[in-house]
């Protein structure tokens, strides 16, 4: 037992998957895409997706009951083989070992990686690329056929430039500043007083009281993103954004080569900052999202597996 909520509830609605995925996939695959925000689920029979799912969200250094939490979503979906991307599962040796608890568990095969993966392959279906994820936390992940690379998702204490948790911090310190008469904007201020529904001083003692909830900063992403319209602050923030993202693109194209980019994730569906990482990258948006991906890796698995989740480069 855990104090997970339910899921929600999935129905049974098929929908076709996208062409440019893999082929035929046999049995009932279940796709589980961990993130900041929420966990999402997919259940693959007969090459359609027949139930979608919304779950708590989970990341691996931050959930401490993440394998019983698992299990519970796995055994309500009557799964042949499983496929699951998790944030914060920078340890081979942890991978391994959930990958080969769930599997006994739950008695079918379990693949474990970390999201970037899954969200790759949900993006290029088995073709090279790199795609990037922008939602509470940010990163990188690329594959040229052989090799695979990462970028950023070092955590919101240390990394996630350009996600929605930087965008909210940016955004905030843009308030304090103008409180503090040092600049800032003073359309940002009100407009976080509004969305947060509470006074600045209130709001820095909230953070700092309770600095694992990333939500409580991160939902004020999409502020800045409407805001960035009228303010020249908060589009120079959603365009910082947007340079951090298109930055980590780079950085796994020079470990790979000139490789095709896509982006997914809450932060990259405001037209300001995509439009930006477009303009820098030539992105395109992906064939599939990454609970579909996770799917995708019950077919890969072992034999083409993703590179171990806390790899730099395969």
């Amino acid at each position: 037992m855990n104090n997970m909520s339910p899921p929600s509830p999935g129905g049974e609605r098929p929908e076709l998957l996208p062409p440019g995925l893999l082929g035929p996939l046999p049995g009932r695959l279940l796709g589980i895409d961990a993130g900041g925000s929420a966990t999402r689920l997919a259940l693959i029979a007969r090459g359609r997706v027949v139930r979608r799912q919304t779950a708590p969200p989970m990341n691996a250094l931050l959930t401490r009951d993440l394998e019983s939490r698992l299990l519970e979503l796995i055994r309500t979906a009557d799964a042949t083989a499983v496929g699951i991307g998790i944030p914060g599962l920078r340890s081979p040796r942890k991978t391994v070992r959930l990958q080969e608890e769930l599997s006994q568990e739950a008695g079918c095969p379990v693949y474990v990686t970390g999201d970037g993966e899954t969200a790759l392959l949900g993006a290029f279906g088995a073709a090279p690329g790199v795609v990037v994820f922008a939602g509470t936390g940010s990163g990188a992940t690329g594959y040229d056929g052989e090799r695979w690379a990462r970028a950023g998702g070092h955590g919101f204490l240390l990394g996630d430039e350009g996600s929605a948790y930087w965008i909210g911090r940016t955004a905030v310190n843009a308030a304090l500043r103008w409180e503090d008469g040092m600049g800032g904007s003073a359309a940002i201020h009100r407009a976080i007083i509004e969305a947060s529904g509470r006074d600045l001083t209130t709001l820095v003692d909230d953070v700092h009281s309770h600095p694992a909830e990333r939500s409580m900063v991160a939902l004020l992403a999409p502020v800045v993103t409407e805001l960035a319209a009228e303010d020249d602050v908060a589009r120079d923030i959603a365009w910082q954004a947007a340079g951090h993202l298109a930055e980590l693109a780079e950085a796994v194209r020079r470990a790979l080569g000139p490789l095709p980019v896509s982006g997914l994730g809450g932060v990259l569906r405001a037209p300001v900052v995509w439009d930006r990482f477009a303009e820098l990258t030539g992105a395109a948006r992906p064939l599939a999202p990454p609970e579909i991906g996770a799917a995708l890796l019950t077919q890969l698995a072992p034999g083409n597996m993703p590179a171990p989740a806390g790899s730099k480069h395969a």
